[in-house]
């Protein structure tokens, strides 16, 4: 930022001030210091801004310049109250209002040329100020001092050329805008277009500003390096100072997180708008909002804090009873205590009463006096038994259970106790117990019995009456009225069994029947299964023999078919309709039935056809092997041939079990055709022949 400088005279003396020295200015360059009085080529030194900052350096060594009474060699930064003496001829004073800069020239007198030149002998430049002559130089010619002052120049000029030559521009900036930098290193630089001429080397910017951290950075300049410096001071938090009524321990927390305290007790906070809440062990947190100014400044805050707890006064009867908080012993009744707020528990224990458990609402501030206690006595033990074993027992009309039981009672009341089990009498008693005291009581319940006659067929079959053998199944049984089961076994024949429950008031009769193994199974058969693909089988039971073929008179009769009695001897399961297109194709995909007679046969509702007989018979093993069944025909060579014995696969019907279901079964008498009635049927019956049939 630019400056406006301005020249003026301590005395306001117009004559000295017009005598004064004038500041010649350059633009934005630096300004000629120009001596009064001597030749107008002779420049004292430079006054020139890097940065915003003005700073001095000395011309040469035609003439001396001090800075604070100290001798200037190199550039000085100058800064408000700066004193700058030139030689003998008198001093100015550097002065910064504002955006305003004046530079008063104190005792300023036009100097001779022996005055400007350097002193050979030591002076202080508080002696050379007050012009003090006991140690004056010895006068110097004025053409000397000129030569001295051509050379001067001539080797300042070589130093800047020298200077441009290596330096390198740097731009350097700091936000905010600080009170005061600095910038340590060989020099302080020349500005030159808004940016700072330095040599390379090792540099520290320092800078400082009120409410900031003070900038202290260490950097090195290289010709190669970065050109431009940017930094960024940063910001003090506020400081706050809390102080609680009463003064206790705290955490604090803003926006959430927990702030700790410095050594001195006071928070730092970053500026602006926080959300302080303060928490404590015992009292009700605090929650306000605050604007914090930041940049290190102390914000006080004084807060009263309310209680988070309740006052209880609590009693029992009996007293003395220990009481418990939340599981922490708290002291025996009677009490007064206090309680945090929030759902407390309380539980009060005493030798030889039970315990008794208070949930209770505490809210902050408020005072609980409970009603007194009442503890009631311990419970009493009592361990019940029955013979025999496993009857139910109610206490005063309440079911709690079956013997043997062990119960807990209220001690010093006297208990009704019934006992029942089915086949016996039920037994009452009247218990009273002692508190915490155990007590055994064991009680019979008297048998009623009943008569059951009990008969078997075959008559040497076994007896089992729940599970345990009594002899022969024929015979008469005296049984508890309840609920027996009575199990009849007999080698080769299939157990069977009874519930039965005798009655005291009456007799009962049991006949059994038992079935050998084979019968057993072939009545636990269902009367329908499903198989793979949706095929519906019903279950055909064998009945008496029937007569298979035609006698010699019927027509259509065949050579083959002559007639002979048959005789089915185990049961069978048979698909209820023809395998279809579609069941058929899930074991072979590229079945085609073709077509007949000017019809499509290859719907999947229509029955499968041009299916040889090895087809079909795979096709069977096919369905055992999908239920985990035995194959019922085996490849020998290309024909397939049925296992011997016959297994429980799936297979092809027989003959005789053709003829039997479709003529015999479910009929009162046989028939000549499938369906009812003569030829032709009537209905559509069934695919039993095409229209070659018709020739016949």
């Amino acid at each position: 930022m630019s400056r406006v400088y301005y020249l003026r005279d301590a005395r306001g003396d117009r004559e000295v001030a017009e005598a004064a020295l004038p500041l010649q200015f350059g633009g934005a360059g630096p300004c000629d210091l120009v001596v009064p009085g001597v030749d107008e080529n002779v420049v004292a030194g430079y006054i020139a801004l890097a940065d915003g900052r003005p700073y001095l350096q000395p011309a040469g060594d035609a003439v001396v310049l001090y800075h604070n009474h100290e001798r200037v060699d190199g550039s000085r930064w100058l800064k408000s109250g700066d004193r700058v003496q030139v030689g003998a001829a008198g001093t100015l004073l550097w002065q910064v209002k504002g955006d305003q800069v004046f530079v008063t020239a104190e005792r300023f007198v036009p100097p001779t040329a022996e005055s400007l030149a350097p002193s050979t002998t030591t002076r202080s430049p508080q002696a050379e100020l007050l012009g003090t002559v006991g140690d004056a130089p010895a006068p110097v010619p004025v053409r000397r001092g000129r030569r001295v002052v051509l050379g001067g120049l001539l080797a300042g000029l070589a130093l800047v050329a020298l200077f441009l030559l290596l330096a390198v521009p740097v731009q350097i900036e700091i936000e905010p805008l600080p009170e005061t930098r600095s910038l340590d290193g060989l020099l302080p630089g020349v500005p030159l277009a808004g940016r700072l001429l330095l040599l390379p080397g090792e540099y520290r910017v320092g800078a400082q500003r009120a409410g900031y951290r003070p900038l202290d950075a260490q950097v090195t300049l290289n010709r190669d390096g970065p050109r431009q410096w940017r930094f960024a001071l940063e910001e003090l938090p506020g400081r706050l100072e809390l102080t609680l009524d009463p003064d206790v321990a705290y955490t604090l927390r803003a926006d959430g997180a927990a702030v700790a305290a410095e050594p001195d007790g006071r928070h730092p906070l970053s500026r602006g708008h926080h959300a302080l809440r303060v928490e404590t062990e015992r009292h009700l947190p605090l929650e306000r909002e605050i604007e914090i100014a930041g940049l290190g400044r102390v914000q006080a805050l004084e807060l009263a804090l309310q209680p988070a707890w309740a006052t209880l006064r609590l009693d029992s009867r009996p007293q003395g009873a220990a009481v418990e908080l939340d599981g922490a012993p708290l002291g025996t009744t009677p009490l007064e205590a206090e309680l945090m707020r929030g759902v407390r528990t309380l539980r009060l224990t005493l030798a030889g009463h039970k315990p008794v458990q208070l949930d209770l609402p505490v809210e902050a501030g408020a005072t609980l006096d409970l009603d007194t206690v009442v503890l009631p006595p311990a419970d009493g033990i009592l361990e019940l038994d029955s013979t025999p074993p496993g009857a139910t027992v109610t206490v005063d009309q309440v079911y709690r259970g079956t013997t043997p039981l062990r119960l807990e009672l209220a001690s010093g009341t006297a208990h009704r106790l019934r006992l029942a089990l089915p086949g016996h009498r039920p037994v009452e008693r009247e218990v009273t117990l002692e508190p915490e005291a155990t007590q055994a009581l064991s009680l019979s319940l008297p048998a009623q019995l009943g008569t059951v006659f009990v008969s078997a067929r075959p008559a040497d079959a076994e007896l089992l009456v729940d599970g345990r053998s009594v002899g022969r199944a024929t015979q008469r049984l005296r049984l508890a009225a309840r609920e027996h089961t009575l199990e009849f076994q007999r080698d080769g024949y299939a157990p069977q069994r009874v519930k039965v429950t005798p009655n005291p008031a009456a007799s009962q009769r049991v006949d059994v029947t038992l079935q050998t193994v084979t019968a057993a199974a072939e009545a636990a058969m269902p009367a329908s299964i499903g198989a793979a693909g949706g095929i519906q089988l019903r279950l055909v039971r064998p009945g008496d023999p029937f007569r298979m073929g035609a006698s010699r008179r019927e027509a259509g009769r065949r050579a083959n078919e002559s007639a002979r009695r048959v005789q089915l001897t185990r049961p069978f399961y048979l698909g209820v309709t023809e395998v279809t297109n579609a069941q058929f194709r899930r074991f072979d995909g590229s079945h085609d039935s073709g077509r007949g007679e000017g019809a499509v046969l290859n719907a999947d509702d229509q029955p499968a056809v041009r299916v040889d007989w090895n087809a079909a018979a795979r096709f069977c093993n096919w369905l055992s092997r999908e239920e985990g069944l035995p194959e019922a025909y085996e490849q020998q060579g290309e024909r397939m041939v049925a296992v011997t014995p016959l297994n429980t696969g799936y297979r092809l019907p027989t003959e005789a079990e053709w003829a039997y279901v479709a003529r015999v079964a479910g009929r009162d008498a046989p028939s000549r055709f499938p369906w009812q009635g003569g030829y032709p049927p009537e209905t559509v019956s069934g695919n039993y022949a095409d229209a070659r049939i018709a020739d016949i």
